[in-house]
């Protein structure tokens, strides 16, 4: 069973939160389920929203702005695409919602890596950010989306 509670700060890092959920999202690697939406095309107009994001983070993190790629991965960070469904977690594959889970905390790891100012950092977080997008797309997006 998967469950996050927050009440505050996390004495955890993204990066400890991260290595926790790649080793779940690995074990349920075996699902064949897709997700359902409630509405696809309120689903793809979310998903188009977090590209035109996550292309001003790509444009902030090549300008080196660090306040901008700190409020743009707080934004990818605030999205999910679990809610985007319009359905229940419970009522989605685990491994989507699991990929979902990881993304938030690799965006908090890209602001972390952000507020340090240390480009190096931001450039392997902001790959491993890149890497959950595609591990989701590759397999849940559908070609009429």
């Amino acid at each position: 069973m998967f469950l996050i509670c927050s009440c505050g700060e996390s004495d955890r890092s993204a990066q400890e939160e991260i290595g926790g959920l790649d080793e779940r999202i690995t074990a349920a690697q075996n699902e064949i389920e897709t997700p359902s939406y409630e509405s696809r095309t309120i689903f793809r107009m979310h998903m188009q929203d977090l590209d035109e994001c996550e292309d001003a983070l790509l444009d902030s993190v090549q300008r080196q702005d660090w306040e901008v790629i700190k409020k743009c991965a707080m934004d990818l960070k605030n999205a999910s695409a679990v809610i985007f469904t319009g359905k229940e977690k419970k009522d989605l594959p685990k491994e989507f919602v699991m990929i979902d889970t990881m993304f938030h905390y690799q965006a908090l790891a890209v602001v972390e890596a952000a507020e340090s100012r240390e480009m190096v950092k931001l450039n392997i977080e902001y790959e491993k950010l890149q890497d959950t997008c595609d591990r989701c797309h590759e397999k849940y997006k559908r070609n009429d989306m």
